[in-house]
C-alpha cells in the first residue's frame, strides 16, 4: 500500500486567486495567505464560520504551496510517516480533528514538532477562535496559541451580492437586481444558501422555460417555506 492510499491525500483542483472575492471581512486572511512562506512561524490558522470562504482560500494557498490534506485516518499512523512526501499541509475543519482526547492532541503536538524541525507548512481550518479550544496537553497549548490566527468575518450585505453576481456568471444566469435584492433579504445569510437558492432557480427556470421574476422568485421561496413546515405533508408545483 502508498503512502498516498495511506493516508488518503488528495490534491485541490486548479483555481485562481482570481476566483476569490476579496473584501473586508477577508482582506487580513488573504493578506497572511499571500505573505507565504514568509511567515513568523510555519502555522496559521484560520477560524470563521460555514461559508466565510475559508475552504476556497486553503485551497489557493494548498496550490500555491504544493500542500495536501491531512485526514483523520492520518492518526492511525506515526505523523513523522507525512513527511516522507515533499509537501505542506492543510488541517480542515481542526474543531472534529482536534477532538477531547488526550491521544489526538498528543499526536497533533508531535506533528507540529517535526513539521518545524523539517521546515515545513501547515494551514489549519476552523470554525471557532483557537483561544477558545479544550486543550488539556499544556505543550500543545503553547504550540497553538504561538501560532498567528486570522479570523474570516460573515459575508456582509456587498460582499453577499458580489458573490451571487459571480455564482451567476458562473452559471450564465440572468436575475435582475431587485430579485437578487430580494433573495438576499430573506434567504439564510451564508454563501451555501445563496448558491443553492440560484441554482435551484436556475433549474426551474430551465425546466418551465420562464424568466426569474420577483413574482417567479417569491412563488419558490414561499412553496420552500411551505415545505419546511411541519404540517406539510404532500407535493407542491411551482
Amino acid at each position: 500500500m502508498t503512502q498516498q492510499e495511506i493516508f488518503n491525500f488528495h490534491k485541490v483542483e486548479n483555481i485562481s486567486w482570481s476566483d476569490f472575492i476579496e473584501s473586508s471581512e477577508n482582506y487580513d486572511a488573504i493578506a497572511c495567505l499571500m505573505k507565504w512562506p514568509a511567515w513568523t512561524r510555519n502555522g496559521v490558522i484560520l477560524f470563521g464560520g460555514a461559508g466565510t470562504g475559508k475552504t476556497h482560500l486553503a485551497a489557493l494557498w494548498a496550490q500555491t504551496a504544493n500542500a495536501v490534506y491531512i485526514l483523520n485516518e492520518a492518526l492511525n499512523h506515526d505523523p513523522r510517516d507525512l513527511f516522507a512526501a515533499d509537501c505542506n499541509f492543510v488541517i480542515d475543519n481542526f474543531d472534529n480533528f482536534l477532538d477531547l482526547s488526550y491521544g489526538r492532541q498528543d499526536w497533533i503536538f508531535h506533528f507540529f514538532n517535526i513539521a518545524h524541525e523539517k521546515n515545513r507548512y501547515f494551514l489549519i481550518l476552523s470554525k471557532s477562535n483557537p483561544i477558545s479550544w479544550d486543550i488539556e496537553l499544556n505543550d500543545l497549548k503553547s504550540r497553538v496559541l504561538a501560532l498567528s490566527a486570522v479570523e474570516i468575518q460573515n459575508p456582509g450585505d456587498e460582499l453577499l451580492f458580489k458573490i451571487a453576481k459571480k455564482i451567476m456568471r458562473d452559471l450564465e444566469l440572468t436575475v435582475p437586481d431587485e430579485v437578487l435584492s430580494h433573495l438576499l433579504y430573506v434567504i439564510d445569510r451564508n454563501v451555501a444558501s445563496v448558491a443553492k437558492v440560484l441554482r435551484t432557480l436556475d433549474k426551474l427556470s430551465l425546466q418551465q422555460k420562464k424568466s426569474i421574476t420577483l413574482s417567479f422568485a417569491k412563488k419558490y421561496l414561499n412553496r420552500e417555506e411551505r415545505i419546511k413546515s411541519p404540517n406539510f405533508s404532500g407535493e407542491l408545483q411551482m
